[in-house]
Formats: structure tokens, C-alpha cells, sequence
């Protein structure tokens, strides 16, 4: 029994786990089958890629701004299945033979016909189709009047009468300069529906009547008159509501009696009358001034003088028919035009000219699939390859050589180039997450230097040199991956380890400048001179006791001057008593040390050196190993698959110092003569230093060698 072949699959050690890692054409058939869980990443938003945009929306079938494996499956098939030679993919090339489309797959037999029936255009005789080619015709087809998408715009409709047409639709449904067949067709169809109800509706009467003088005044106080009753039954849950009715003056709002406008918008929003519990609208007794004179002719048209919600709610009800007939009549979107306009566009020829547009229109629209379809098989030929290994795997992310789809760019800044950057769309939502990376993050806000409407964020990865000169509003200098140069500031930081060095000498940094700015707050009498300016300005100071006669010289120093004086002498004092203890600390450690042999003072100076700085470094090494890429690329919408350790020799790929060019020469700067003053004056210092302790027998050199 043979065994059945497989094809083996390589996986490489990249940034810490193994990936697959895609060379050529075969390789890609072979992501077809990998599992899911063997991939470095899961999904991306398409907007954080750098590359072809029109690459990413091809990949992007659903539209949804990220892209997927399912998605990235789809189009590595749709590639291999239109594809018979795939050498095109194996080279990186944006030009692909016409014998190279398989002719035998549907939609490859439909791209030959095409081709075939468009040579001139896209190939030239060459037998080759390139990608700018395509564009060049793609762009030429759709500046036109009609450009395949199915919708009609003005330029196109030519013909004066389906003109008048296409406006009147346009403006109705306020969608100008933008008309689509669907829309058309049932515009017709609700013109016909209108037309034909038109022929057979009859207005309604009114007691026999013509309704309109009676809608009319009934249209005016309509909403006036279901105010009042919903306020009369408020009364009559509860008759605490009637305070609502009463104005108290003080707290009247503010009214200008010069403007005419909002006095009347006050009365017209104002009660016809005081509500009541009786439920009953006496109509000449309408307490409101703007509708008086409307309540009264109401009264004396309808024949009412006292108006009850039951009598209101039949008066209405009597109206229903006319108010149907009303909103056919005038509600009807087509039959805002008039019954005779209608007639006439669906007699005569317009509308059948914009079908005919419609018709073109979709002719060109299948010149534009095709031409879709041939920019999608040339940017899959050409990119497919860089993207699975920036999205199957991250082998392009670890490389010295280039810059990976992932990276947003470079930041120079400090002598150095930050290359671990990405774009994000919410600074603060990305560093909730990214906090916990364990990474020194800058949080950048750019302008583009050639479009100042492009404005952009991205964040950036430390992971070489210090944050010394670095702080938040500081200028930046960003250059993406196209070279485009952009401008801005540091915005936001989040501290954490960069290098061993750093991280191994923070805690002595952090300790040096607590010393620095105890010994400054010692030292600063601002303090001191205003709490004493406060206790003599508010006269709290306790008066001195009786002292000798005072000198001339503190006469005229006066009292302030006094107080003063005796805060700087005991600060003076109580520096004078550290530096006098500090002294005489040093100089006992000094005679200690020096009764102890030579060989004996270097290893306890070793055995102290290794207490203090190995732990600190195993301390520093967990640190780093603990910076996380995963995080990184996950709070900006990443999902992904690997866990991804920023050890020490990765660090080094997303940070350089300066690059000098080859022939660069460098010039010998001799030391001036000021720099070897001082050094020369520190050791006479140490020197006279030494002679003064051996001279009062502090340090017996002699048993030293001994």
C-alpha cells in the first residue's frame, strides 16, 4: 500500500514563535489550508496599513474597514483560480502576460474576451497588461457623462424635455444632480396611481357645502382647541395643576417690549382661554387676543357657541373624508407636480430618453467590472506576497532591510529614528490598552507638510536610547512610508522600559534627583519669608522680649529684617551641622578603611558592587523581557494570533542612531586649553586633599602595602 504524498509546510522561528512564511505562488496555495490558529494575525484595520488603499479595499469583500482571514482565503482562491501562470506573483510585477489568465475558469474566459475586444488600450500589442495601463483606461471611462455606477447625473441627460424631467423628480425628492432607475420607475408608477385616482376621486362636501371655508377656520383653530382641553383635563385629575396657569411677576422671564416678534410668539403660544373643570370652550369668550376674532366667526359659521370635547371630537370627525382627500390630493409626492404635468411626462417620450441613458449606463457598467477585475488580479499579482507576510505572518516586521505594511513610518527626533510606529484613529482609547505593553510609548499629532488637510496620529514605540530631552509638546518630525514628510508634537507619553542601561540606572536617577530636591527645598527661604510676611501683615507675630540695646546696625535692620536675618542663620546652621556630620562620617570610613589591607578593601568595594547592582539587573532584565508587541498592535485594532517579546536584539531593528554616509570624514576636535585647566586643578584638589589627611595621620599610607 503506497503512502499518499503531502506537501510539507516550513514554519519559521520569526520574533520569538514559529510562522509560516510565504516566497512564492506555491506558498500562498498552502495558506488555503492553514489553520487559523497557525496565523500571526486575525484581522486589521485596513485604515492602520500603509500600501496601495485600493489593494486593501479589494481585499475588504464585506466593506466593514478590516480585513480577515476568511477575506484573505477568498482572494488568494480568486487569484489561483484566474490565474494559469503565476509567475507574475513569484516576481513582485504589476504587469501580467495575456496568456497568463486562465481561460478555462469563468470569470478567466470572460477577463480574455475583454482583453481581446480592448488590446489597443490595454496591452498596445505588447501581449502585456500592466496595472497603470488599466487605470489609465478605468479613468478615462468613468470621467465621462455616464460612469457604469448606475447613476444618472445631469450633464448626462442632454435632451431638453427628459431634462425638465429628470429635474422635476430630482427636486422633489431633493436629490440633485443624482438619479438612479429604481427611483424613476416608481416616480412613473406614482404618477400613473395618481392620475387614475384623479379621474375618479369627487371632493367631498360639507353640510352640502364647499369645505374649503370651513377647513380653513377649522385647520386655524384646530391644535388651539385640543390645547385647551388637554389643560381643562389636567384640572380635573388634580386642581393643584391650576397654579401652573398663574404668573408670579418675580419670576416672569425677561421681555423685550420693543420686539414685536416675540411678543407675539408669547401670545400665540398663550391658552385661548383658563382652562376649567366644567370641560366647556364658550367661543365668544376666548380670553386670548390672536384668536379671538378667529373664535368668534368659527362660532357663527359652525353654529356653536360652547364648544365640549364631545362636540369637538364629531366636528372633527365630520372633517375625515375631506382630510383624506386633502392628502392624496396634496400629499402625494408625484401629484405635487398637477395632474396635467403628469399626464403629459407619461404620454410623450422623456422618460423613455432616460431609459435609454440608463441603458448605456449599464453597458459601460460591465467596461467597468472588467476593468475592476483587472486592477484587483493586478494588485493581488503584485502585493499578495508582502501582505500574508505582514498578516500570516510578521516576517517583513522583523526585517532590517525594509519596513513592513505594519509601520506607519519613521520618527526622527533626538539623533535618532523610532521605525516602530503605527497610525491610530483615538490616542486615548489606544493607550488604555497599550499601557499594559510595558512599553515607552509617544503619542503623536501630525499635519502633513504638502496637504495641511491631511492630519494624522500614531503612535510610537521607544526602544533605544533615554526620554531625557524627550517631553510632551516637544516637535516632531515624522516621515511615512511613501517618504512624506509631516510635522507636529508629542501629545501624550507613557513611561517604561528602553533599554538594559536605562532601566538598570533608573532607580539611581530617580534616587539622585530626590537628594537634589531635598537639598533644594532646604536651601529656598521662599517659604519661610512668606509664612513671617503673612504672621506681620496680619499681626499674628508674638512680640520679642525685652533684649539689650540694640546696635546701629540692627536698628537699622529693623524688626523684619531681624526675623529674616535669623531664618537664614539657623537654614545656615542646619546646613553647617549636615555638612559637619557628613564630614566627619567620611573621614571615620576613611581611617576604617584605611587599617584594612589593600587586597581586603577591593573585594568588600566588590561584594558591596554585587548586593546593589545584580539584583538591580535581574530586576532590569525582567523588565525588558516583559515589553509586549502584542499589546501594542492590539489596542489599535489588531487581532492578533502570537504572542510577539520585544527582547533586547528586536529593539534594535525599530531604533538606529545616525547613518553617516561612507565617505563621510570626520575632523579631530583638539581639547582647549580650559578643559585641561580644570582637569589639572581637580587633581592638585585630591592631591593636597590627600597630603592634608596622611599629614594629620588619617591615612598611614604605610599599612596600606603592607
Amino acid at each position: 500500500m503506497q503512502k499518499k504524498s503531502v506537501e510539507k509546510v516550513f514554519f519559521e522561528n520569526i520574533g520569538g514563535s514559529f510562522q509560516f512564511r510565504a516566497r512564492n505562488a506555491a506558498d500562498l496555495k498552502k495558506i488555503l489550508f492553514l489553520d487559523a490558529t497557525a496565523w500571526a494575525a486575525l484581522c486589521v484595520p485596513a485604515s492602520s496599513l500603509n500600501g496601495d488603499p485600493a489593494f486593501f479595499k479589494a481585499l475588504d469583500n464585506d466593506n466593514n474597514h478590516m480585513i480577515q482571514t476568511g477575506e484573505v482565503k477568498s482572494a488568494i482562491a480568486w487569484l489561483m483560480d484566474i490565474l494559469a501562470d503565476t509567475s507574475s506573483i513569484d516576481n513582485g510585477s504589476d504587469a501580467i502576460s495575456v496568456n497568463a489568465i486562465n481561460a478555462a475558469s469563468c470569470e478567466g474566459a470572460t477577463l480574455s474576451e475583454f482583453i481581446a475586444a480592448n488590446r489597443v488600450d490595454l496591452d498596445n500589442g505588447s501581449g502585456e497588461i500592466t496595472l497603470a495601463a488599466v487605470r489609465a483606461k478605468l479613468a478615462a471611462v468613468t470621467s465621462g457623462a455616464l460612469a457604469g455606477n448606475g447613476i444618472l447625473n445631469a450633464k448626462a441627460v442632454t435632451d431638453v424635455d427628459a431634462a425638465n424631467l429628470y429635474k422635476e423628480i430630482t427636486t422633489l425628492l431633493n436629490t440633485p444632480d443624482q438619479l438612479t432607475l429604481p427611483v424613476l420607475e416608481k416616480f412613473l408608477a406614482d404618477a400613473q396611481s395618481f392620475v387614475d385616482w384623479s379621474k375618479t376621486a369627487e371632493k367631498p362636501l360639507y353640510n352640502g357645502d364647499a369645505p374649503e371655508k370651513y377647513y380653513d377656520l377649522y385647520q386655524k383653530l384646530s391644535g388651539k382647541i385640543d390645547e385647551y382641553f388637554r389643560y381643562c383635563r389636567l384640572l380635573c385629575i388634580d386642581s393643584a395643576h391650576a397654579a401652573r396657569f398663574e404668573l408670579d411677576p418675580a419670576k416672569l422671564p425677561e421681555l423685550d417690549i420693543n420686539d414685536s416678534a416675540k411678543i407675539d410668539t408669547l401670545l400665540d403660544s398663550a391658552p385661548l382661554a383658563r382652562p376649567a373643570t366644567d370641560m366647556v370652550l364658550d367661543l365668544n369668550a376666548v380670553s386670548n387676543p390672536v384668536y379671538q376674532r378667529s373664535a368668534s366667526d368659527f362660532a357663527a359659521l359652525f353654529n356653536i357657541r360652547e364648544l365640549t370635547p364631545e362636540i369637538w371630537q364629531d366636528l372633527k370627525a365630520s372633517f375625515t373624508d375631506y382630510t383624506n382627500y386633502l392628502n392624496r390630493a396634496q400629499g402625494d409626492l408625484a401629484g405635487k407636480l398637477g395632474v396635467e404635468k403628469l399626464e403629459h411626462y407619461l404620454e410623450q417620450s422623456e422618460a423613455d430618453t432616460l431609459r435609454k441613458l440608463f441603458t448605456r449606463d449599464r453597458e459601460l457598467a460591465g467596461v467597468v467590472d472588467n476593468l475592476r477585475k483587472l486592477e484587483r488580479l493586478l494588485l493581488f499579482s503584485r502585493d499578495m506576497i508582502t501582505f500574508v507576510n505582514n498578516f500570516v505572518s510578521f516576517s517583513e516586521f522583523f526585517s532590517q532591510e525594509q519596513r513592513s505594511m505594519l509601520q506607519a513610518g519613521r520618527l526622527v527626533m533626538d539623533g535618532k529614528s523610532y521605525n516602530l510606529a503605527v497610525w491610530i484613529d483615538d490616542p486615548a482609547a489606544h493607550k488604555k490598552i497599550a499601557v499594559r505593553s510595558n512599553l515607552c510609548l509617544l503619542y503623536l499629532e501630525v499635519v502633513s507638510c504638502d496637504n495641511p488637510a491631511d492630519k494624522r496620529k500614531a503612535a510610537v514605540a521607544i526602544t533605544g536610547g533615554s526620554l531625557d530631552r524627550i517631553y510632551v509638546g516637544k516637535p516632531a518630525y515624522f516621515i511615512d512610508n511613501n517618504n512624506r514628510s509631516y510635522v507636529g508634537k508629542v501629545i501624550d507619553m507613557v513611561e517604561g522600559p528602553i533599554s538594559f542601561s536605562q532601566t538598570l540606572f533608573a532607580p539611581f536617577r530617580r534616587l539622585s534627583a530626590a537628594i537634589s530636591g531635598k537639598i533644594q527645598k532646604l536651601t529656598d527661604f521662599s517659604s519661610t519669608e512668606k509664612q513671617l510676611a503673612q504672621s506681620i501683615d496680619s499681626g499674628t507675630l508674638q512680640p520679642a522680649p525685652a533684649a539689650p540695646p540694640k546696635s546701629s546696625f540692627v536698628q537699622k535692620l529693623g524688626g523684619n529684617g531681624m526675623m529674616m536675618l535669623l531664618a537664614g542663620g539657623l537654614s545656615l546652621a542646619a546646613i553647617g551641622a549636615g555638612l559637619s556630620f557628613i564630614f566627619k562620617s567620611i573621614v571615620s570610613a576613611v581611617v576604617a578603611i584605611s587599617l584594612m589591607p589593600w587586597y581586603l578593601i577591593f573585594t568588600w568595594i566588590a561584594v558591596f558592587a554585587g548586593i546593589i547592582l545584580i539584583p538591580m539587573a535581574i530586576f532590569a532584565a525582567i523588565r525588558l523581557r516583559k515589553r509586549n508587541l502584542t499589546m501594542f498592535l492590539e489596542a489599535g485594532g489588531w487581532g492578533i494570533n502570537l504572542p510577539m517579546r520585544l527582547n533586547i536584539c528586536v529593539s534594535r531593528l525599530f531604533t538606529r542612531g545616525t547613518r553617516y554616509p561612507e565617505n563621510a570624514r570626520f575632523a579631530v576636535v583638539k581639547k582647549p586649553a580650559r578643559r585641561m585647566l580644570r582637569l589639572g586643578l581637580f587633581i592638585l584638589i585630591v592631591l593636597a586633599t590627600a597630603a592634608l589627611l596622611y599629614w594629620y595621620g588619617v591615612i598611614p599610607c604605610g599599612k596600606m602595602f603592607n
